[in-house]
């Protein structure tokens, strides 16, 4: 019975934060490819060790550190590849990247809400330009729009969204 308690808790942590690890990864690790690897050997090193996991203590951070070292093993399985960042940019950018963790998923929260606020006609266009991956001239052809429309409406859109964010990160850190 302990053991599934113990495998129920691991689950909902990992679920919880995965996201979050894998954008941890990608900072340090830019390839889709090789994070998803780092990802899956970070989830296994984790399982292994969660007996060892202080309950008090914040799930995210322990699992980042496993990650960072999966980073490291990946990097040094890949070294016949040349693009890669030197060891003092790799622990630079991990440790940038905790250090602004919450910031990071306080400013994510608040752009959800912000693009929920967007009227509908503003929040399709974001949806067709970022959630498609698709360019203003394939945009400008499918909704018959001419280019420099659509580039002044995306850049209205995105200071709005930025002000939106600046605001209510400001409002959710005083209080």
């Amino acid at each position: 019975m302990e053991e599934d308690t113990q495998n129920e808790r691991f689950l909902r942590l990992w679920s919880g934060s995965e996201t979050e690890i894998r954008r941890y990864v990608l900072t340090l690790l830019p390839d889709p490819g090789a994070a998803d690897d780092v990802m899956q050997e970070t989830s296994v090193a984790l399982w292994k060790k969660f007996s060892d996991y202080e309950l008090d203590r914040p799930f995210l951070n322990w699992a980042c550190r496993f990650a960072y070292y999966e980073v490291l093993k990946h990097r040094k399985r890949q070294q016949v590849q040349t693009r890669h960042f030197c060891q003092a940019t790799i622990e630079a950018l991990a440790e940038e990247r905790l250090e602004e963790q919450d910031a990071l998923i306080a400013r994510r929260k608040a752009l959800a809400v912000c693009l929920e606020d967007l009227p509908q006609a503003d929040r399709d266009l974001v949806g067709l330009r970022y959630a498609t991956g698709a360019t203003i001239a394939d945009l400008a052809r499918e909704i018959e729009q001419p280019s420099k429309r659509l580039y002044r409406a995306l850049e209205r859109i995105r200071r709005a969204l930025l002000q939106c964010v600046t605001r209510r990160v400001a409002l959710e850190e005083a209080s």
